[in-house]
């Protein structure tokens, strides 16, 4: 992605969400930092700033599990107003323990899916584009953990039965995440916005090597065989360049390269059901 960009970074300071900043910091993009915490917010601006000052930046507190905040948050973004030419969702939760959104939702869906949703719909004005020009981009983040779904649980995403962690909650969450990009691809197209679900692979974080959500042995594993958050953020700026993938939207990337995507994500019918459940959930 070339410089002199606006980017929308939600849970930028740690992971993945941090090496994309650094990333797009160094290529020259002005970046809006979205992110629960305003102090660690702030000391990542500052060491940004340091090492890029020729960037603007700018940081929005939001509790991404509250749905009003996402709206507060937007209308702060727009206020400036940029044109904002990416919005990466990065920020995501994994976790056996359940916490509900202050509108009663459990958290997985909250964070993973409607805040994804209510972020696109209240950043739009300011990805729209006209024919003609350069596509803005919506980044989401998948999981590889959606293969493991065989039925998405659209009814039950806001109050899963059990939270049973990586191959619970979160991969029907991740599972939604990534139907609802494809569901989302045609309607963003009609404002030249691209949308495309990337799952970078499996990457070596907090969440990852002693998160709660993650199984005992995958969690041993995750120091040895999982890859440093810098080398999975490469591949997703990569896969965000619009031109990427011959500029196709509503699409799998996994690994850095686009894959067919499971029948679940493609089917109609449950694109359908999940976006009457993610835009009731989300009003």
């Amino acid at each position: 992605m070339p410089g002199s960009q606006t980017v929308v970074i939600t849970g930028s300071t740690g992971g993945i969400g941090e090496e994309i900043a650094k990333i797009l910091a160094g290529s020259g993009c002005n970046l809006i930092l979205v992110n629960r915490s305003a102090e660690k917010s702030d000391e990542q601006k500052r060491v940004l700033a340091a090492a890029y000052p020729e960037i603007s930046i700018t940081t929005v507190q939001c509790d991404l599990l509250d749905i009003e905040h996402i709206r507060k948050a937007g209308a702060t973004i727009l206020a400036a107003p940029p044109r904002i030419d990416a919005l990466y969702n990065i920020a995501g939760v994994l976790t056996t323990n359940r916490v509900n959104s202050a509108q009663g939702h459990e958290s997985h869906y909250a964070i993973n899916v409607l805040a994804n949703y209510a972020m696109i719909e209240a950043l739009r004005p300011a990805l729209r584009r006209a024919p003609g020009e350069t596509p803005t981009m919506v980044v989401t983040m998948s999981s590889s953990a959606i293969n493991s779904v065989r039925k998405l649980d659209v009814e039950g995403l806001s109050n899963p039965e059990k939270i049973k962690g990586l191959f619970g909650a979160y991969a029907q969450s991740k599972a939604a995440l990534t139907v609802m990009g494809a569901a989302m691809a045609n309607g963003l197209e009609q404002d030249n916005i691209l949308i495309r679900s990337i799952d970078p692979g499996a990457t070596a974080t907090k969440m990852t090597k002693g998160g709660d959500g993650m199984p005992g042995l995958l969690s041993f594993l995750a120091p040895l065989l999982f890859k440093k958050p810098s080398v999975q953020a490469a591949k997703i700026v990569s896969a965000a360049d619009p031109a990427a993938c011959a500029g196709r939207t509503g699409i799998l990337i996994v690994g850095g390269k686009e894959k067919a995507a499971p029948k679940l994500i493609t089917d109609i019918a449950v694109q359908e059901e999940l976006m009457n459940a993610v835009s009731r959930d989300a009003a």
